[in-house]
This record gives C-alpha cells, sequence and structure tokens, in this order.
C-alpha cells in the first residue's frame, strides 16, 4: 500500500486512480499480461492485463455505449453480472481506503474478491483457444502455466490445480486512467452498476474537492488503451508473499511458455491480428522488430 500512495503521489496529477480487487481470475489476468507481452510488447512485469480480445469491445467500445447496453437490456437482466457486460467492464473503487458501499478495498484485498456464480471450469483453456492457440496445443499449455502457477504460489485451485499455501488469493490492480480520456472509459457506479448519478460524471466529482472513500466506479477494460502506457498505467500487488516477490520470474517464465506456443511467425501474426480486431497497428510491428533483433525485457519488483 505504500508503493501506491507513491504511485498517486506521481501520478494523479494527469490520471485518476481506481482500484480493482479479484482473485481466481488471477490466472486468465496473467495469461493475458503474458501473451499481450509477446504479441504486443505489453509491459507484463508491471501488472496483469483484465481483457485481451479486441474483438469483445466491438459493440460496446466506451461507457456511452455500455450505458445504453445497461438501459435498455442489463438492467433487466443480472445488471453488471450478465456475461456480455463482463466481458468489457471491471468494478473498482474509487479509493486505496474506499470504505464502501459494500466494498472495502483493504478487506477485499484481504479476504480475496471473486464472483461464484462464474464457472472457472475450462476457462483457462477457454481463453488460450480465443486467443489463437492451436487446437491441438491448447490442453497442454493449459496443463503447463497451471503447475507453473503452482509452483509460484498462485491459486489455480478453480482451475483444477491447487491453492496457494498461505490461503491469501487477494490481489490489487492499481489502475491510473489518464484524465482526457476518464469520462469514455469510466462511470460512477452503485452496486451492480447502474450509474450513481450524483457523481456523474466521474471526472467533475474527482476533480472537485469531494471525499471520495465512499463510492464505486465501472471501467471499460478496453486493451487498446489499457496496453498503452500513455493512457492507462497499471501496477499489481498481491497478498500472497511468495507470489507477490517471485511474480517478474513468474511472467518471465509465462512468457517463455507463451512465445515458445507462438514461434511460428505466421501464427503470431495471425494471433496479433485476430485478438487486434483486424490488421496490428503500425507500433506493433516496430516493437515486433526491435524485440526480435534481441532487446532483453527487463522485469522490475513493483
Amino acid at each position: 500500500f505504500e508503493q501506491f500512495a507513491k504511485n498517486e503521489e506521481e501520478l494523479c496529477g494527469e490520471y485518476a486512480v481506481f482500484y480493482h480487487s479479484y482473485s481466481y481470475a488471477a490466472i486468465i489476468y496473467e495469461v493475458h499480461a503474458a501473451l499481450a507481452a509477446v504479441l504486443f510488447n505489453f509491459p507484463s512485469e508491471k501488472s496483469s492485463l483484465p481483457r485481451l480480445m479486441m474483438s469483445d469491445f466491438q459493440r460496446t467500445p466506451d461507457v456511452a455505449t455500455l450505458l445504453e447496453k445497461f438501459k435498455t437490456q442489463f438492467k433487466f437482466d443480472r445488471k453488471d453480472h450478465h456475461p456480455d457486460y463482463r466481458a468489457v467492464a471491471i468494478s473498482a473503487m474509487c479509493s486505496l481506503v474506499a470504505l464502501g458501499p459494500e466494498v472495502s478495498t483493504p478487506t477485499m484485498f484481504l479476504a480475496g474478491f471473486s464472483q461464484y456464480d462464474l464457472s472457472f471450469e475450462c476457462v483457462l483453456e477457454n481463453s488460450l483457444a480465443s486467443c489463437y492457440v492451436p487446437k491441438p496445443a491448447v490442453a497442454k499449455l493449459a496443463a503447463q502455466i497451471v503447475r507453473l502457477a503452482e509452483e509460484y504460489g498462485l491459486d489455480v485451485s478453480r482451475c483444477g490445480g491447487k491453492a496457494c499455501a498461505s490461503g491469501q488469493s487477494g490481489h490489487l490492480l492499481q489502475i491510473f486512467v489518464r484524465r482526457s480520456i476518464l469520462d469514455d472509459f469510466v462511470y460512477s457506479a452503485k452496486p451492480y452498476g447502474e450509474v450513481d448519478k450524483p457523481r456523474h460524471p466521474i471526472s467533475e466529482w474527482l476533480a472537485g474537492d469531494k471525499c471520495t472513500n465512499h463510492g464505486q466506479a465501472r471501467l471499460v477494460a478496453h486493451p487498446k488503451w489499457f496496453m498503452s502506457p500513455r493512457m492507462v498505467r497499471m501496477f499489481v500487488a498481491s497478498l500472497d508473499p511468495e507470489f507477490h516477490d517471485r511474480r517478474p520470474a513468474f511472467q518471465g517464465e509465462l512468457i517463455a511458455l507463451m512465445a515458445a506456443a507462438f514461434a511460428d511467425p505466421e501464427l503470431k501474426k495471425t494471433a496479433s491480428a485476430g485478438i487486434y480486431g483486424g490488421t496490428p497497428p503500425e507500433w506493433w510491428t516496430k516493437e515486433l522488430a526491435k524485440r526480435d533483433k534481441g532487446k532483453g525485457r527487463g522485469c522490475v519488483v513493483q
């Protein structure tokens, strides 16, 4: 939390900060980050990545479209628990010391926050398949990832593996969103996703002289922006001390597994184009060329 507070001091002039708690989804977030590192040069040593498939965002690219769907569909059908809502949005609190409503950032970090109405059976394999891992390789790669996670102390008990020895499965993602795009991708929310009108738009509420330790938000976790450090900056902390300290090394080995799975240049190109939702952007081809010339990726502890 000390490091998170320092990050706020450094970045909160240009960025607004949010806190996303999770537990069993960690393995999926970590796989997304490693795959994004291989295909898009995402700095996965600094944080996990909640969403990766950009095609999920074609019809819901921003807050305006999400809220329109909430008003006409989700409000009457599971609200923010609807699968289509969850595919693009994540819940967050607006303060490191938020006390509510319903969720407290420190408490959820310590307890490990997860939605128990979600099925995690086959979720890892499905995620790999959707990211263009060849079908014959999916089951083997998933098993390798689970074994690697177990070695590093990441809880994969909901994916057919072992729980972490400490029983501390909580993770906290610190997300900085550039203020110039804030209202496009974040809105003030009540529990279950309805707009919290007294705090909307969220940019005005956060810019005012208001107490931010009570109030939820929802973020459209569009990977186009979440993979852009100029627009979104992220840092992660894990409650399990072993995994927290060894996460950079874990990401290094996970990246190696992903790189081996996409060793075929044509497959890598197909995967990057498919995940990005079309032809990869110019920045991707340039970064890939640099990395393929032998430039290393440093890992640092946050």
